[in-house]
C-alpha cells in the first residue's frame, strides 16, 4: 500500500490510499469551505482518504458493524460549530454508484465527498426525513460547484 500527500496549507487535505487522485482538488476545497460558511460552521481541519474497498468495508465493519463496502464514512472530532473530522471515500463504490444511477462519476463523486461533510456539520440520514433533508442540502450546493 502507498500514500501519496500533495503538500496542502489548506484546512481542508486529501490522502489517496489508492491510485485514485483528484484532478480538481483546489476548486473543491474552495467549494467546500464555502459552504461551510454557507452553514456557519468553522473548519479547522477535515482530512479526506480515498481507500479501496477492502479498506472501507474494515472500517465500516469495526466502526458501524455493517460487514459490507460502502461509499462515505465520517468521523466526527468536531465541537460546537468547530469542525474536524476525517472523511473516507471509496472510489470504487462512487464508481459503482454512479452507474448504477447513471449519473456521471464526477457528480457522484462530489455529493459523496460533500455528503461526508454534512455529516460532520451534524446533518443525518438516519431516517426518511433525515434522508430527504440532506439530499435536498447536496442538491443545493452541487448546483454551486
Amino acid at each position: 500500500m502507498f500514500v501519496v500527500v500533495l503538500f496542502n496549507m489548506s484546512n481542508i487535505v486529501f490522502y489517496y490510499h489508492t491510485e485514485f487522485v483528484l484532478s480538481n482538488e483546489a476548486p473543491l476545497q474552495t467549494w467546500l469551505n464555502t459552504i461551510a460558511a454557507a452553514e456557519k460552521k468553522e473548519l479547522l481541519q477535515v482530512e479526506y482518504s480515498f481507500v479501496d474497498v477492502k479498506e472501507i468495508t474494515k472500517l465500516n465493519q469495526a466502526h458501524l458493524k455493517h460487514n459490507y463496502a460502502t461509499d462515505v464514512l465520517a468521523f466526527d472530532y468536531s465541537s460546537g460549530n468547530q469542525i474536524h473530522g476525517e472523511v473516507f471515500v471509496c472510489e470504487q463504490a462512487v464508481r459503482a454508484n454512479a452507474a448504477e444511477l447513471n449519473e456521471p462519476f464526477l457528480k457522484e463523486l462530489h455529493r459523496v465527498v460533500l455528503h461526508g461533510l454534512l455529516h460532520l456539520f451534524g446533518h443525518e440520514d438516519n431516517t426518511q426525513e433525515q434522508q430527504k433533508n440532506i439530499r435536498a442540502l447536496e442538491d443545493k450546493y452541487l448546483k454551486e460547484l
